[in-house]
């Protein structure tokens, strides 16, 4: 797992399609926002806009993916995200291979907070419990990469 800020994009210009896409959030005017659905390299980097109300921690479950790492990215608003490893949660709801996502539950191993121009990225061992609020419900807009695993 990674949390980190936009400014320090430069320091993942090793890891070419993390790279692309922080590249590309840079690249963003202030306040506008991407179509809906944006590839940026056909099925292995693209990534949606996604807008939501912040909610209680209890209702929320953890998402893990197999196929691909997640990149959330605060446009506006603050997002909470607890973070657990996959192995030590239980199912909730079973893998989908099409959606390329399961549902779990189990305790938090960390909570982090994000605000605009900050990022967290999840590799498939990384649960993340996402959309919970700070002290109340707010309004959030973030955009979400989806990073094919490659090998």
């Amino acid at each position: 797992m990674i949390y980190d800020s936009i400014k320090n994009k430069d320091n993942y210009k090793y890891f070419p399609a993390l790279y692309q896409a922080l590249n590309y959030l840079d690249s963003l005017p202030d306040r506008v926002l991407p179509a809906p659905h944006v590839d940026l390299d056909e099925d292995r980097l693209f990534c949606n806009f996604v807008a939501f109300t912040s909610k209680p921690e209890d209702q929320c479950l953890y998402e893990a993916h197999r196929d691909y790492i997640d990149l959330h990215f605060i446009v506006s608003g603050v997002e909470r995200i607890a973070t657990a490893d996959v192995c030590s949660l239980t199912p909730e709801v079973p893998y989908a291979q099409e959606k390329d996502i399961e549902f779990l539950k189990g305790d938090a191993d960390g909570y982090y907070e994000l605000n605009p121009g900050q990022f967290m990225v999840c590799f498939p061992s990384d649960a993340h419990k996402v959309a919970m609020m700070k002290d109340r419900p707010a309004e959030v807009k973030k955009i979400v990469f989806k990073i094919k695993m490659e090998g």
